[in-house]
């Protein structure tokens, strides 16, 4: 019963702080912070019915069709997941306060936005990405499911080409200083050892 009330706690403060950051960045910036995208719609199509299908399979109903595959049903799996789910959901929270008035859903053309490249964004491109391509994989690992396993996948594909897109669209207002940024810091994750322990001794302080 904890773990259950553990994995949707996380999922909600998840939803909860990207609405917060949207909110706030509307508020201060008076401007729509939304692209307009098919891959986008997609991807928040496909990301909500995760939410949905997650937040089914911890009530009690239990809906049979959502079947999981016997096979990785391992205790030891599972109990990776909680921590995995853990670290998805606090470098996405790591993300979402970097970014501040920055924050954009979605690529906005007409709006010109500062390059963040401190923080979170010194160790990773993308961290925001990242942070929902690890969340749901820690879920995957507790309730692996065949229908959230193929939902994941199309949202990893998904997400990489937005990530190409939106590469393509910050060289082209940032030039050489985003040349500057790629070449220092990987698309995805990249080994500092000295900021990861910063960031440890952050998170260390707050669950303090």
């Amino acid at each position: 019963m904890i773990e259950k009330i553990y994995l949707g706690l996380i999922l909600v403060f998840f939803i909860l702080a990207f609405a917060i950051r949207n909110i706030k960045t509307y508020l201060a910036t008076k401007q729509s912070i939304r692209g307009k995208s098919l891959k986008l719609s997609m991807s928040i199509f496909i990301s909500t019915i995760m939410y949905v299908l997650i937040m089914l399979r911890l009530t009690l109903l239990k809906p049979k069709w959502i079947i999981e595959i016997e096979i990785l049903n391992y205790h030891s799996l599972k109990s990776i997941g909680y921590i995995v789910i853990f670290v998805g959901f606090i470098l996405g929270i790591f993300a979402l306060i970097a970014m501040k008035n920055s924050w954009r859903v979605g690529i906005k053309y007409n709006q010109k936005t500062i390059l963040v490249t401190t923080g979170i964004y010194s160790i990773s491109r993308n961290p925001y990405f990242l942070s929902y391509n690890i969340l749901f994989l820690g879920y995957i690992l507790i309730f692996p499911s065949i229908i959230l396993i193929v939902l994941y996948v199309l949202l990893v594909i998904i997400f990489h080409k937005m990530i190409l897109e939106e590469e393509e669209y910050l060289k082209s207002i940032h030039n050489a200083k985003y040349e500057a940024y790629k070449n220092k810091v990987n698309r995805y994750l990249t080994i500092n050892l000295k900021l990861f322990k910063v960031h440890f001794n952050i998170l260390v302080t707050i669950m303090l």
